[in-house]
């Protein structure tokens, strides 16, 4: 072979392997393109995905080269670490698909993708790039309550209790036509005042919230909120095959235990009777007279001591025939006397014995009053008996038991 024809050769087969062609391996052999949830224009227009739905990435491999590709592999940091899967070879002049799903989460999500094979006879690694993603999308409603009871009033029928109803916008799109109700309380339709709209927040942007309250009057219980929100973001998003999926209905609830407590019942006042003393004056009185006109018995503790103004002393003889002892000064004193001696300052003097003020009456009472009085005294002379009949036996075994000691 000529040195020129040798040269020739070289030159095309340099060639030849640069552009990848006839075995050649090269730079641009590997191609790569991407589709998500059935658009393939992903890099410009991200299909809208309902966050928390499926996303699928296709990623499709063509290798144009002679030679296989081992270690096939897809880098998409726009999807989840171990997500992606790929065939381990893809042979010369074939294509293959590797896949990946997960489930969408909010934001823009459009990364580039890259695509790697290996030829290890070679020790040549080919690659290929582009660009691909999916927006997440969703209105995201919450919902949280607070009850405040007032305090009851006097007279009994329960109390009031007010529910602030907060409605939030955790999601990236707006919400449309907000409604609060509350079956637990059994509201009215509309009950809840959210700023005048009747129960209903017209739009509720992203990452913002809304306020919604009713008032309440209950008897004394135990209950419970159980609050409802519900709206829509009216978007339309696309599915795992491409296909279109309307907005669905979005709901939040929430709960809150509540007790009313009885109300204290208001002290009814008491009206006496007519011509009667009121209580308190009455209490006074008794008071008063049991304090002035009562006359404690000689003995007893308090008691005055009764004397009066004779000097005369006397004996006597007792059952049992010893001398008794001398009178007290004084004791032939009219019942009732009390000397001024005897009596503190300031004290209010003792009030006629009962028997005194009977007296001073008999003269005034009619025929009835006299059968009326006769009664009485018929009464308690049969007491006074009795008492004479158990007191003298008594007296009697003291005085034996006295002198049997001496």
């Amino acid at each position: 072979m000529s040195a020129g024809l040798l040269v020739a050769v070289l030159l095309a087969s340099a060639l030849l392997e640069g552009s990848g062609w006839a075995g050649g391996v090269g730079d641009g052999n590997l191609r790569l393109s991407v589709t998500v949830n059935g658009r393939a224009d992903s890099d410009v227009r991200p299909p809208e995905v309902r966050v928390g739905a499926w996303v699928v990435k296709r990623y499709r491999l063509l290798n144009v080269s002679e030679a296989d590709l081992h270690r096939v592999r897809v880098l998409d940091p726009g999807a989840p670490a171990g997500s992606v899967r790929c065939p381990a070879v893809l042979p010369a002049a074939e294509e293959a698909e590797c896949t990946a799903r997960f489930r969408a989460v909010a934001g823009r999500h459009v990364h580039p993708v890259r695509a790697e094979g290996d030829v290890p006879a070679l020790r040549t690694r080919l690659t290929a790039t582009a660009r691909a993603g999916y927006a997440g999308v969703a209105g995201a409603l919450g919902l949280t309550e607070e009850v405040v009871v007032a305090t009851p009033g006097t007279g009994g029928g329960g109390a009031s209790a007010t529910v602030t109803y907060t409605v939030t916008n955790r999601g990236n799109l707006p919400l449309y036509t907000v409604r609060v109700e509350d079956p637990g309380l059994a509201l009215a339709p509309g009950a809840p005042d959210c700023g005048g709209q009747g129960g209903t927040v017209a739009v509720l942007a992203p990452d913002t919230s809304a306020f919604c309250r009713t008032t309440v009057r209950l008897r004394p219980g135990t209950y419970r909120s159980a609050g409802r929100a519900s709206g829509s973001d009216r978007a339309t998003t696309l599915g795992t095959g491409g296909e279109r999926v309307t907005a669905p209905l979005l709901t939040a609830g929430a709960s809150a235990v509540f007790v009313v407590r009885e109300a204290p019942v208001a002290p009814v006042p008491r009206t006496p009777a007519p011509g009667a003393p009121a209580a308190g004056a009455s209490a006074g009185a008794a008071g008063a007279s049991a304090g002035a006109g009562a006359v404690p018995a000689p003995g007893a503790p308090g008691a005055l001591a009764r004397t009066d103004t004779g000097t005369g002393t006397g004996t006597g003889t007792d059952a049992a025939g010893r001398p008794a002892a001398p009178a007290a000064p004084g004791a032939g004193a009219a019942p009732g006397a009390v000397p001024p001696s005897s009596v503190s300052p300031g004290a209010v003097p003792p009030a006629p014995p009962p028997g005194l003020r009977r007296a001073a009456g008999v003269d005034d009472e009619g025929f009835l009053g006299r059968v009326r009085r006769r009664g009485r005294e018929a009464a308690e002379f049969g007491v006074a008996t009795t008492l004479l009949l158990l007191l003298i036996p008594a007296a009697v075994a003291a005085a034996l038991l006295g002198s049997r000691r001496k």
